[in-house]
């Protein structure tokens, strides 16, 4: 039933760049007259006589001499204000005569159009969209399913394939007049959304047509609306369906979570009907669903390409800012550089699931830290409070805040001094630096840092990092519940303003990383 004959109906031009998929959609196409309401807006004499009016100013003489007309204009204008029901004999504004000055508007009776509407073959629903003239692309040939084209012919030729969609089914009912009134209706409206859309940005600033076709698309809620059974059979004529195919194209799309986008092919985007219809073909034309995949991974293999290009020049220009901000001795530390680089690859990113790499980011650094410290910096296998016996939690925990208080630090959050956290203190046993989390490594490094029995009191890199941070356990808490934005925060800032602090926080402990002597070698960031 579908051949093409004529070519592909064509009513909008494709982009003259880029990766575009071409499909042949098949559409039947009926020729019908229908009835439209057209929408005219006041001209400027009408609107001002109108408000006159309403002021109390009704005689034409007076009208002339307010608005610097002829006296015959006024009463020309007044007599077709009173014929269309504006105004009453005394020129006074009747209620519709309100309700034009508020609208600005004047609605026309009905008039008949000759256009076009596009029916589904599958589902019998018509796009809401219509066309006046059918434009027909010539096709060149015909090939293994592929219609072949010759784009922009009028400048330079462009060769293009597009896949021809098969429909073999039966043809459907024709379209009843309320929904051939239905299209023209949607296809208005597409069309007066997209003036108003593309009046509004233009490069040199907002067009006063913009304003008009508003005004119009307001008005729609009364346009192309026929209640009457007799004014629904006014659609006079509904012609014979004709087997077309209609072009269409796929592109990449905006966003590279949703893949490729089906762009309406009447160039009034969204159009929700035509993914809606691409989407149920896909289910049961495996052609179809071969070609778009092809398009899926072509599109995906370049948006890892992409990635994977724009992510080296994020990693290099992080790294060179890292080491002018740090210093060389940043590059001692390569563990320490390439924790600090993904933590810049995450604050690239931005927004809500950037605020949790970056927390991440930050958070790991700062096990590091702690990890490192007690490599480079261990507790006494003894600390002054063990005294030969297994000491009680209380003792423990009442040691753990004097080392704090003794460090400077201002609070130590309760969940350090957990028992499950400070157990294997009281057993004497030396922390697991490759399962331990940062929560179990604190109370170790308080001891290492302060208590009297450690060769590391004086010197240890803790007191210069409290000097810096003396809130450090706190904010290494609030740190941990950004790690998980819907978890409970202290913060209560901007995205923008997390990332920044989160971003100190992590220079802070990298600073204390490079002030150190160079690790010692075998140890590896988790």
């Amino acid at each position: 039933m579908f051949q093409i004959l004529r070519g592909a109906l064509r009513f909008r031009r494709p982009p003259d760049s880029g990766d575009l998929m071409f499909l042949c959609w098949p559409v039947l196409v009926y020729r019908v007259v229908a009835p439209v309401l057209r929408t005219r807006h006041l001209n400027i004499i009408e609107k001002v006589i109108l408000a006159l009016c309403e002021a109390g100013v009704r005689q034409p003489d007076e009208l002339a001499a307010k608005i610097h007309q002829s006296e015959d204009l006024c009463n020309y204008v007044l007599r077709q204000l009173r014929a269309g029901g504006r105004v009453d004999r005394h020129g006074a504004l009747t209620a519709e005569g309100r309700e034009t000055l508020a609208l600005n508007r004047v609605d026309e009776e009905p008039e008949l159009i000759v256009t076009h509407v596009f029916q589904d073959p599958w589902t019998g629903r018509l796009w809401p969209r219509s066309a006046r003239d059918l434009v027909f692309e010539r096709v060149h040939g015909l090939q293994d399913g592929q219609a072949k084209l010759r784009l922009n012919s009028a400048g330079s030729a462009r060769p293009a394939c597009a896949h021809v969609v098969t429909a073999e089914v039966p043809l459907p009912r024709p379209p009843v007049p309320q929904e051939i009134i239905a299209a023209v209706a949607a296809h208005r409206r597409a069309e007066l959304a997209h003036n108003a859309v593309w009046l509004t940005e233009r490069p040199d600033g907002r067009n006063p047509a913009a304003h008009a076709a508003e005004a119009d698309l307001h008005a729609m809620s009364t346009e192309l609306t026929l209640p009457h059974e007799t004014a629904v059979q006014r659609v006079v004529d509904i012609g014979r369906p004709m087997a077309e195919y209609l072009l269409m194209w796929v592109d990449e799309g905006d966003d590279p979570a949703r893949g490729p986008r089906l762009l309406d092919p009447f160039g009034l985007d969204p159009n929700p009907m035509a993914r809606r219809l691409l989407a149920g073909r896909l289910t049961s034309d495996p052609d179809l669903a071969k070609v778009m995949k092809g398009v899926a991974d072509s599109s995906a293999a370049r948006l890892a390409e992409e990635y994977r290009a724009k992510g080296s020049q994020v990693r290099q220009a992080a790294e060179t800012r890292l080491v002018q901000l740090l210093g060389s001795e940043l590059r001692r530390r390569p563990e320490v550089l390439k924790l600090l680089v993904g933590l810049e690859e995450a604050a690239a990113r931005g927004g809500e699931s950037g605020v949790e790499s970056v927390a991440r980011e930050a958070f790991r650094i700062h096990e590091y830290l702690f990890r490192q410290l007690l490599i480079e910096y261990p507790a006494p296998d003894e600390p002054s409070w063990m005294a030969g016996t297994r000491p009680s939690l209380e003792v423990v925990q009442a040691n753990l805040r004097m080392a704090a208080e003794d460090l400077g630090i201002e609070r130590v959050p309760g969940h350090y001094l957990q028992e499950r956290k400070v157990r294997p203190l009281i057993r004497g046993r030396r922390p697991d630096l490759d399962l331990a989390f940062l929560p179990s490594l604190v109370p170790y490094v308080l001891v290492a840092a302060a208590d009297s029995r450690s060769p590391h009191r004086a010197g240890h890199p803790m007191r210069a990092l409290v000097r810096r941070r003396p809130g450090v356990l706190d904010d290494l808490s609030v740190l941990s519940g950004l790690r998980n934005r819907g978890s409970h925060s202290l913060r209560d800032a901007t995205v923008e303003d997390d990332i920044d602090w989160c971003r100190q926080l992590a220079l802070d402990a990298a600073r204390l990383l490079i002030s150190m002597p160079p690790p010692r070698e075998g140890y590896e960031v988790r």
